[in-house]
């Protein structure tokens, strides 16, 4: 007569009582950076990256970081583009003061991009390695909002853009209070 292994009993896991809890009693799981992640209204925007199982440390530390850049540059183009959009419709800008995308030389993509790559700075990077052996890193960058807009001002001046300075600006911190209130 052959016996039948038995099943197990399930065992009990016993969380961590360090870490916080969801509602059904799971446990939230950390993601390294998460705080400074996120946008200070006012201060500065943020980007976070996260690059996993890269077979060495500087490829995740690469990876991580162009993750973080490219999520700072598409919400800072975005930004732009709808303040030149607000700014070009209002009524007090006058007609030889308006922007339009189409008229800036390497367009808003490069603007952007160009001015992030200047201004970003590392706030916090972690780096793990796993049991497999690939790295992971988690990155989040700052970009100071004084910077992202001084950037901006210097990049439109050299492709000679005529236009109100002050005004666009306002529209820009305007873009910013929205992004960060949703």
């Amino acid at each position: 007569m052959t016996t039948v292994p038995q099943t197990p009993a399930p065992v009990q896991v016993q969380n961590d009582p360090t870490q916080p809890q969801m509602p059904a009693g799971e446990q939230v799981l950390v993601t390294f950076c998460e705080d400074e992640a996120r946008d200070v209204p006012g201060e500065y925007m943020a980007g976070l990256g996260i690059a996993e199982d890269c077979p060495d440390r500087s490829r995740a530390i690469v990876d991580a970081n162009r993750v973080a850049i490219a999520d700072i540059s598409s919400r800072f183009i975005g930004m732009i583009k709808n303040a030149m959009e607000d700014y070009s419709k209002d009524v007090n800008v006058p007609g030889g003061k308006k922007m339009y995308e189409s008229e800036l030389e390497g367009g808003l993509k490069m603007i952007g991009s160009k001015v992030i790559d200047k201004y970003a700075e590392v706030a916090c990077r972690k780096l793990t390695q796993s049991a497999t052996g690939g790295y992971a890193c988690y990155v989040a960058l700052h970009v100071q909002w004084d910077n992202a807009k001084k950037g901006l001002a210097e990049e439109l001046e050299v492709r000679k853009v005529d236009f109100d300075k002050d005004k666009f600006m306002e529209k820009m911190d305007a873009q910013l209070d929205k992004s960060t209130n949703q």
